[in-house]
């Protein structure tokens, strides 16, 4: 799924509003704080492209508000701000129940065939590949649901795809510019 010119302009909108607010706080600084900007800026662009309608969108304008309130505010401005920002996201939580259920399969696992033992070592990569995933995508670890994490790391995906591909367009127009 490849994104649309029109997401891409609304990106670039968002994104130059974004540098314009930081533009009087970065004249003066280092590379690292301006790369940081420059980050911070388009995180809250991809974020809002998408107005809080999936969770790393959530978990990204949360995130990115408690570095910088300011930026984030004037970017949502429209969208609901207030509670986007003051959202909860749910705290992981380990029951009981699940320890319990998790020992008996421990037991188990002692008297499994060779077959059992493949289907364990594959579920086992599963999971610490759904983990990997959970940890890469912003608000993953926040999502339970398999198929809901594969959902959102797609949009998660095609959003940074928009975002790579608008900044690829503005520094070949630079390299441009600077043939002339």
């Amino acid at each position: 799924m490849q994104p649309t010119s029109s997401m891409k302009e609304e990106f670039l909108q968002k994104w130059q509003m974004g540098l314009q607010i930081y533009r009087p706080l970065i004249d003066n600084t280092s590379v690292s704080e301006r790369r940081k900007a420059i980050k911070l800026s388009a995180d809250v662009a991809m974020a809002s492209l998408r107005r809080g309608t999936t969770c790393w969108s959530r978990a990204l304008i949360q995130k990115t508000a408690t570095e910088d309130n300011f930026l984030v505010r004037q970017m949502l401005s429209g969208i609901k701000a207030e509670t986007l920002i003051n959202k909860k996201l749910p705290k992981v939580m380990c029951h009981r129940k699940i320890v319990r259920r998790s020992k008996k399969i421990l037991r188990r696992r002692k008297s499994r065939s060779a077959i059992e033992e493949v289907a364990a070592k594959a579920r086992k990569l599963v999971n610490k590949k759904t983990q990997g995933l959970r940890n890469v995508v912003p608000g993953g670890e926040f999502m339970s649901n398999d198929v809901l994490l594969i959902q959102e790391t797609l949009d998660y995906i095609v959003s940074l795809q928009t975002q790579v591909n608008v900044m690829r367009s503005i520094v070949d127009a630079a390299e441009a510019g600077s043939e002339r």
